[in-house]
């Protein structure tokens, strides 16, 4: 049996940790020396060894930054208030999900397949006719999350399985655009709405989820600047000032080139004014995640935290950047 002193002795090197814990050895040593995190011991060599109540507490510091909090916010807590964190952070996100699931018309599922029948025929004016019912039926939100977003994976799911023909997936893919940005002109914004612009970032063509991103944020009343996608951030700095963006938002489908969009996003952040809100979406940004955390980048995983977010303002918490 483990006891509580065995749990306290340093023997896990960093790249154990790093492992153990989704944090990077870099961010990991960020975080020791600037915010003493923890204090691993060290070898007789010099290395560090990190105990298990250590990995435990960063896995819990990961966690609660993940949902939103800045590590210099995090950092200072005992353990036990981390794990009672992030237990009411999780139980939060499984009630926001019950909420969803409950909200979600059981139709939409049979709408998705209906939709992968029509792409599959080439019948481009029954998947328009039946992407704008849907919508009108269901309003954007609904739309988004239950129609959209599960198609456009599943057309990715199934043209990677050879179901699918390019040809096909081409397609729906247009359509499911030209509906989208016809949803976004139609949602006129208010006199003074807040600005919101969306680009992607230099060598990242893929625009699809920009274009959700825009459509959920004019569907909560705010007005959307919507860039062309492989853009040198800083052009995307100079529009957002130009346009005098409240909030600017790059999307990351993909993290192809680590290093490269890491310096894109601080290029980003550094030419915007301080009062800007910069944030990132996608499955590419939520990968650097921990890496970003500290730099006044904020990651958004999904639709449903990008619309609740917009609802209260675009005022994320203090990341400790200064």
């Amino acid at each position: 049996m483990t006891g509580i002193a065995d749990l306290q002795v340093g023997r896990h090197p960093i790249g154990v940790v790093a492992e153990r814990t989704g944090l990077s050895p870099d961010l990991l040593r960020v975080w020791e020396r600037r915010y003493r995190a923890v204090e691993p011991s060290r070898a007789a060599d010099g290395q560090r060894l990190y105990s298990d109540a250590d990995v435990e507490r960063l896995r819990l510091l990961r966690l609660a930054t993940l949902a939103g909090r800045g590590i210099r916010q995090v950092a200072q807590l005992g353990t036990g208030e981390l794990t009672q964190m992030v237990r009411e952070d999780e139980a939060a996100r499984q009630r926001a999900v019950r909420w969803e699931e409950r909200a979600m018309p059981a139709s939409v599922g049979e709408d998705v397949e209906r939709a992968l029948e029509l792409a599959r025929a080439v019948d481009a004016s029954a998947l328009d006719s039946l992407l704008r019912r849907t919508a009108a039926a269901l309003g954007v939100p609904v739309f988004l999350d239950g129609l959209v977003a599960p198609m456009l994976r599943r057309l990715g799911e199934e043209g990677e399985a050879g179901r699918l023909a390019v040809a096909q997936e081409h397609l729906a893919t247009a359509i499911i655009q030209r509906v989208l940005e016809g949803i976004i002109h139609f949602l006129v914004a208010p006199h003074g709405a807040p600005n919101l612009l969306l680009a992607t970032l230099a060598g990242d063509t893929h625009k699809m989820g920009t274009l959700l991103a825009a459509t959920a944020a004019a569907a909560e009343g705010w007005r959307v600047t919507y860039l062309a996608p492989d853009l040198p951030a800083d052009e995307i700095a100079t529009a957002a000032v130009a346009a005098r963006a409240r909030v600017v938002g790059v999307s990351i489908a993909r993290l192809a080139e680590r290093e490269q969009v890491l310096a894109g996003l601080r290029t980003l952040r550094t030419g915007l004014p301080a009062s800007v809100p910069l944030l990132a979406s996608g499955a590419g940004a939520v990968d650097l995640a921990p890496e970003l955390d500290g730099q006044g980048i904020h990651i958004v995983a999904n639709l449903a935290e990008l619309r609740t977010a917009l609802r209260k303002g675009t005022i994320w918490p203090n990341d400790g950047r200064r």
